[in-house]
């Protein structure tokens, strides 16, 4: 059986529709697969910002209280110098 020439085109043309309907929905695909795991990828990223933002606060906090305290300990210090240098040296300050 041959094909005449208006059904080899027939044919040429369902095969051409098929194939781009294929490519198109494999397109319109992963497009959408795409797109939701860059959205997933955000909402990590977003989640771990927040975690190290909080972590970054507690360890600014963490870190004032140690200053704190280390500027009250040079206070102290230097009283004692202070007193230490009066009663050595006799000089009144």
């Amino acid at each position: 059986m041959t094909l005449t020439d208006a059904q080899l085109w027939t044919v040429i043309a369902g095969f051409l529709t098929a194939i781009f309907t294929m490519l198109g929905l494999l397109t319109h695909l992963t497009g959408r697969t795409l797109r939701a795991e860059f959205t997933s990828v955000r909402t990590q990223i977003d989640s771990l910002g927040t975690q190290l933002r909080t972590e970054i606060g507690s360890v600014r906090t963490e870190m004032r209280s140690e200053f704190r305290r280390l500027d009250e300990r040079f206070d102290r210090l230097d009283r004692k110098v202070g007193a230490l240098t009066r009663h050595v040296f006799g000089r009144p300050e």
